[in-house]
């Protein structure tokens, strides 16, 4: 960040600073800059001294402005999101679907958006959530100077939470005029508007002592559910097998069905798509276990139902006729009415003010308000599990009313059926009979969750340049005095949940007659409707107070130059609170997920410093050499974490005005927040293969698992049986720990800078790091899927804690409502990432030009390497590793390229510029055949597999913009210019039956936009 005063003007070089593609701010400066004498000290993300030119052994990478208006964004997330650095945020951004959700956030290297930390101005920003990072956005884009970001752990400069880096966004402070930007685009398959507008004011104020400027944004985001996007989005694809002229890679086949203990290719099939779904269906489905006496098979027999398998029966439309129920046939499509694109309307104000009191004090204010209204949509709810009937319901046939009769006469004692808030004791031969109950309940309506976030911010400070102590010790003295307040209030409002009580209520006579709920069918009636439907409202509030004060210069005169210092203390205060509603906190609720009360805060105080030693300067192959050190010792008002101590050192070694070296260590930590000490259990769904279901590889049905398998509460008739799995999504319970501690990071970063005096306008930058966190808190095992994966097919002991989480339904064996996994937070798993970082600019002048004074064509390019990123799920089990580079899936999560790269060329002549900017994402194979072949293990035969690798993926876009005087500029673009299509998986999916977050699900986008200034 540049230091802004009377006496430190601001620079255009940031020290060593690497440039993101596209930006014209950074590289061109950081050439220029090598070569001219007269160097300015500046501030740069990552430290807090002030420095000259281009000594700084922290690799920054700048985002300019002009890549912001080329791209087309009216959201950051998305520009960040392109970055080779960042992987894709699952859960944030708008193509997340997802409650909570609605808020868009940024993942540096892959570690997830807790361990970045993002700032403004330098100083910590808004948080949301018991989470506790930032909403991007708050951030007002169209007050962005630059953004500029931070590779590696960067604690020991800016306390918890920067385990992989910092992203710093610096605003526009000294704003002048009045700016009008009108931004609209669209996609090409729907032709949904996003409308975008800023309004920004700006001026001088006491004989130009002091700067206002204001800014007020707003964003009306259009909703895109599946069904309008049509084409490969409309079907819930799955894995399955089709008959072979019917295969394809981006459509369902006709689907071939395999019996147990038979394949696929030995029924005539080949692996395939299939439309699949969920096996929960608006006419029902319902199973009654395992059929173990003649009175229950005679009756079964009697009903037409000798033939069913584990998947249970369903009935026709009218409630009249049952039959076996089939998959996928009888599936339900939950694509078409979920949000493909979620809407989002925002309404955003900033201000941001500085006024010189005298020449040592400079008053500074910054202040945010904005409101974001986000919508979420998602299928009709569906309900599941054991449910009771009178055996005598008179929606059913006779011969089915026989079958809950045998079931009534079969049970061997007292039974316990649960149901949300109430229970009943259900005995032999009392008149009731429990069915498993898989019923979508379509009659309620589509669910939707309306969440308004307001963000207030405030933040006060005071800094200034002191003056030298004397001529030889403590010099250019500045001081930092700042205090933030920062405030989040989010209300959510929900439609199409259901009464898990009410539900159960309504399926029994009263007084002798009808019940009010038939599910036979579809013949839901609207009492019925009204009676189990319910709402529910939460609130989640969160608060950041900050108070901090720095004191830097130059401490003495070395022989090599100033040794210089930073040093001061932090305090901050972080709380949240999360308020379910009451049908939510007893867990008498479908639809939306049921979780209780979260509430609790975490308080840090800390001292820090900083040095930078001159150690050569002026000698043979030694232009400048310098270390630099940082500590910051932190004490927690937590028994888990208590006082720790982060730090970091480097070395930079200038060569020549050609070549420079850099390197550095880092010490991080990340406290754990609210979430992860205090979260109240909550349930969510999460893509999974249960080992104990068809889908677990042919390889891995092993004895073992087997006997595994029946331990953990499988029938053993049902092991390996479609009906223990019949949705890709399980349910789970996940939840805080208040005794977890705090996380640890080493960061090492090596590397080159090439600035060649013989070609002024080529910068270069390459480098390494290296980045392995330990106890990382984290579910535990690292996630429900791994939480299987470790309990049936890795560790075998139905004692560990991994098969203790789970929990099944006694009847099917299946993992669902209300037999959850139970997965909380631990200080469990390591996670370790290394590679290499590449940025380039070269710039050509020509002669000629539309506009007769000549033109120029510059090109940047980033790329990152990834050479490894292993997740280690359990610490005390360290050969047990996820080895992720190349991957994708239930276990890697978001693809992980091996490469990543943006380049841009953009040609300017007069007042008219043409960018072409080329996105490449390397292809990534599936995670259930990589990983165990990774490990040493056998994986299941590749040509047996689903779209088992996405190709690589190259996006063109294209843009431009044009000066009209000097007044008006006109912009504008068409991104993803070939409409190329997102590469498609089945049940390897995220949602949308491919990765959203990844690849541009949207087709061709075009936009259009003009700034009007004046002058």
């Amino acid at each position: 960040m540049v230091r802004r005063s009377k006496h430190r003007r601001c620079a255009a070089a940031l020290g060593f600073g690497v440039v993101f593609a596209g930006s014209t701010f950074g590289v061109q400066a950081l050439a220029q800059d090598a070569q001219n004498p007269e160097v300015e000290e500046v501030l740069v993300t990552g430290s807090r001294i002030a420095r000259e030119g281009l000594d700084t052994s922290t690799p920054v990478n700048v985002i300019g402005v002009e890549e912001i208006k080329l791209s087309g964004a009216p959201n950051v997330e998305k520009i960040l999101s392109d970055a080779p650095q960042f992987v894709a945020s699952t859960n944030g951004g708008a193509s997340a679907n997802t409650v909570p959700g609605g808020t868009a956030d940024v993942n540096l290297r892959g570690f997830g958006a807790s361990r970045n930390l993002v700032l403004v101005n330098g100083r910590r920003f808004a948080i949301y959530g018991p989470e506790q990072v930032t909403d991007l956005n708050t951030i007002p884009t169209a007050l962005i100077e630059r953004t500029e970001v931070v590779t590696g752990g960067s604690s020991a400069v800016y306390g918890s939470d920067a385990i992989t880096g910092v992203v710093n966004f610096i605003m526009r402070d000294d704003f002048e005029g009045v700016e009008v930007t009108a931004q609209s685009s669209w996609d090409s398959p729907t032709t949904t508007p996003t409308y975008n507008v800023d309004l920004t004011v700006g001026g001088n104020f006491a004989e130009g002592r002091g700067n206002a400027v204001v800014s007020v944004n707003y964003l009306n985001r259009g909703a895109i559910t599946r069904g309008e996007r049509g084409e490969w989005a409309f079907d819930s694809l799955s894995d399955g097998c089709v008959t072979p002229e019917s295969f394809s890679r981006d459509h369902a086949g006709v689907p071939v069905a395999v019996p147990q203990n038979s394949t696929c290719r030995a029924q005539g099939g080949v692996p395939g798509l299939i439309a699949g779904g969920s096996g929960d269906i608006p006419n029902g489905r319902f199973t009654i276990g395992t059929a173990s006496n003649a009175g229950i098979v005679n009756a079964l027999n009697a009903a037409g139902l000798g033939g069913m398998g584990p998947r249970g029966f369903t009935f026709d439309d009218a409630g009249t006729t049952v039959r076996p129920a089939l998959t996928p046939q009888d599936d339900f499509n939950l694509g078409p009415d979920n949000y493909l694109q979620v809407p989002q309307e925002r309404w955003m104000v900033n201000a941001f003010s500085h006024y010189d009191f005298t020449d040592k004090a400079t008053g500074y204010l910054e202040f945010h308000f904005s409101n974001n209204r986000v919508d979420q949509q998602l299928a009709p709810t569906n309900i599941g599990g054991p449910f009771l009937f009178n055996i005598n319901n008179p929606y059913l046939s006779g011969e089915m009313q026989e079958v809950l009769r045998q079931l009534d006469i079969a049970e061997t004692g007292p039974t316990t059926v649960v149901t949300g808030t109430s229970s009943r004791v259900n005995n032999p031969n009392d008149g009731f009979a429990t069915l498993n109950v898989g019923r979508r309940l379509v009659e309620v309506g589509l669910r939707e969750n309306v969440s308004d976030r307001n963000v207030w911010r405030m933040a006060l400070g005071m800094r200034g340049d002191i003056g030298d102590v004397s001529d030889s010790f403590l010099r250019n003295l500045a001081y930092d005095v700042y205090y933030t307040f920062a405030r989040t209030e989010e209300t959510s409002r929900q439609s199409g949940n259901v009464s898990r009580s009410r539900f159960q209520t309504a399926l029994l006579s009263n007084g002798g007659a009808a019940p009010l709920l038939n599910i036979f069918g579809q013949n839901i009636s609207p009492e019925a409707v009204d009676a189990i439907s319910i709402g529910a409202t939460n609130v989640t509030e969160a608060e950041l107070q900050v108070a901090a004060a720095t004191l830097s210069g130059q401490l003495i005169d070395l022989p090599a130059g100033p040794l210089a210092f930073s040093a001061g203390v932090e305090w901050r205060y972080a709380s949240s609170q999360f308020v379910p509603d009451e049908f939510l906190r007893s867990g008498d609720v479908v639809g939306f997920n049921p979780g209780l009360p979260t509430e609790g805060d975490v308080t840090a105080k800390e001292i820090f410093g900083e040095l930078r030693i001159p150690l050569l300067s002026g000698m043979p192959f030694v232009d400048t050499l310098a270390a630099n050190a940082a500590i910051r010792r932190s004490d927690y008002d937590l028994e888990g974490v208590g006082a720790v101590s982060t730090y970091l050192y480097g070395l930079d070694w200038r060569l020549n005005d050609d070549v420079a070296f850099r390197g550095q260590f880092q010490r991080a930590i990340r406290a754990p927040n609210v979430a992860d000490l205090y979260g109240g259990l909550r349930q969510s769904v999460e893509p999974a293969t249960d080992p104990c279901s068809d889908r677990q590889p042919a390889s891995g049905r092993t004895d073992a698992v087997r006997a595994l398998c029946i331990a953990s509460g499988v029938p053993e008739s049902a092991v390996f049986g479609s009906g223990v799995q019949p949705n890709t999504i399980i349910p789970a319970l996940f939840g805080g720990n208040p005794n977890v501690g705090e996380e640890e990071s080493d960061t090492r970063t090596f590397g080159v800078v090439l600035t060649p005096q013989a070609l002024p306008k080529l910068a270069v930058t390459l480098d390494y790091f290296d980045i392995t966190l330990d106890g990382a808190i984290a579910q535990l095992g690292g996630g429900l899927n791994n939480t299987l994966n470790l309990c049936f097919n890795i560790i075998q002991d139905i004692n560990s804690e991994f098969c203790q989480a789970i929990n099944r339904n006694p009847v099917t064996g299946e993992i669902s409502v209300p037999f959850y996994a139970e997965i909380r937070q631990a200080n469990t798993g390591g996670l370790e990432t290394s590679g290499f970082d590449l940025q380039a600019r070269y710039g050509f002048d020509f002669g000629w030009g539309l506009f007769g004074n000549g033109s120029s064509l510059n090109i940047n390019t980033a790329w990152t390497r990834t050479d490894e990123f292993t997740l280690t799920p359990v610490q005390a089990f360290p050969n047990v590793k996820n080895r992720c580079v190349g991957s994708f899936g239930t276990t890697c999560g978001e693809p992980i390229p091996e490469f990543k790269g943006v380049t841009r060329f953009t040609w300017t002549t007069g007042p008219l510029s043409l960018s072409l900017r080329h996105r490449y994402i390397d292809d990534v194979t599936v995670d259930r055949y990589l990983l165990p072949k990774r490990a040493g293990a056998t994986p299941p035969a590749y040509a047996d597999l689903v779209n088992p690798k996405l190709d690589a993926m190259n996006y063109f876009d294209l843009s431009f913009s044009l000066d009209v005087g000097r007044s008006m500029e006109i912009f504008g673009g068409m991104n993803n210019l070939l409409d190329d299509d997102p590469p498609l998986v089945g049940s390897s999916q995220i949602r949308a039956n491919t990765w959203p977050a990844t690849y541009d699900y949207n087709g061709r986008t075009m936009f259009i936009g003009v700034t009007v200034r004046t002058l």
